[in-house]
């Protein structure tokens, strides 16, 4: 582990450089980033490393590389800019939490299905504090977390992180569908081997739903031999709907489709997908006031709607049992 001189003078000017540069990758990126030269940038981190009395970059081809002086110096560097950040928004909060930044990161589903409504209470109730959100996959927001660079981190499964804690806040339901048309569509309730014949729209390996999904499945003993990965459940909602495979998804992210009748609720056998809905928060504490704000608006909003029991929207017998002269907002 490197060391630094007994009670060096940290410039943090210097070190908000030094940071930008490790986040970057490149002086030229962190110049613009900063809006500085790239000479000052430069100048920067040679005036760092002199105070420092270590080297702190390597100079690649590429860019640049954090020697074992520059990781260490990077880890306490996050952490100092964390206390200042989180200094200033407790001062914030004296104030009634008047003013300051709350940064949200998440999975994509819930980003997009689950996040809205919860933003929009908290915006509601504090609209000085500017928001901020950055949707990526589970493991990335944790990392995120972890290097503080969100304030609070909203994943589907739970992830194991040594600065890390996890507490489920809702759970997940996820349900098989396809379109009306689809031929298994047909069929009063399809067996679970008959979904390893058919071409599976999923997310991409290593998103926390791909793992979900294969992972029950697996225990009906089920392999497809077709997949087709997207992205994004939007993307998944839409190819499904138009004909193109089948797919297991959040049911608030087929809400939609399912209420106009773009898409069904397959009634597979024992085929039952659940998943938590997980909070992270940092094991050490230290959570901003904006952070603490969000985490009393969130324990008290409704559940999402995603754990209601039952079907919402169409299934496939929902759709026989309409007499013949019903009209619904589905024709």
């Amino acid at each position: 582990m490197a060391s630094f001189p007994y009670c060096m003078p940290f410039n943090l000017r210097l070190l908000r450089v030094f940071l930008a540069v490790a986040r970057q990758g490149t002086i030229t990126r962190a110049a613009a980033d900063l809006g500085l030269t790239q000479p000052a940038v430069s100048r920067a981190i040679r005036d760092l490393e002199h105070q420092t009395r270590a080297t702190l970059l390597e100079r690649t081809p590429s860019g640049v590389r954090l020697t074992e002086a520059g990781h260490a110096l990077l880890a306490h560097a996050r952490v100092i800019f964390a206390e200042a950040r989180a200094a200033e928004e407790d001062l914030d909060a004296l104030a009634g939490l008047a003013q300051g930044t709350l940064r949200v990161g998440g999975s994509p589903t819930i980003v997009t299905y689950v996040l809205p409504p919860l933003l929009a209470a908290f915006h509601a109730r504090y609209p000085g504090v500017e928001l901020r959100v950055t949707s990526a996959p589970s493991r990335v927001v944790a990392r995120m977390l972890a290097e503080r660079d969100v304030d609070v981190a909203l994943v589907e499964t739970p992830i194991e992180h040594p600065r890390l804690r996890a507490v489920t806040w809702a759970e997940d339901e996820m349900v098989l569908v396809a379109a009306p048309e689809h031929p298994l569509a047909a069929r009063p309730r399809p067996a679970p081997a008959s979904l390893a014949h058919e071409l599976l729209v999923i997310r991409e390996p290593g998103s926390g739903t791909f793992d979900t999904i294969m992972r029950a499945l697996r225990a009906h003993g089920v392999a497809p031999q077709r997949r087709l990965e997207v992205d994004t459940a939007e993307a998944i909602v839409q190819l499904v709907a138009a004909g193109v495979g089948v797919a297991i998804i959040s049911r608030c992210a087929a809400a939609n489709a399912l209420a106009l009748g773009r898409l069904v609720v397959l009634d597979v056998p024992g085929l039952t997908v659940r998943r938590p809905l997980v909070r992270l928060s940092l094991a050490a504490g230290g959570e901003s006031a904006a952070a603490r704000a969000f985490g009393t608006v969130l324990d008290a909003a409704p559940r999402p709607a995603t754990t209601r029991a039952g079907p919402v929207g169409p299934t496939r017998a929902g759709r026989e049992r309409r007499s013949p002269g019903h009209r619904s907002r589905e024709s």
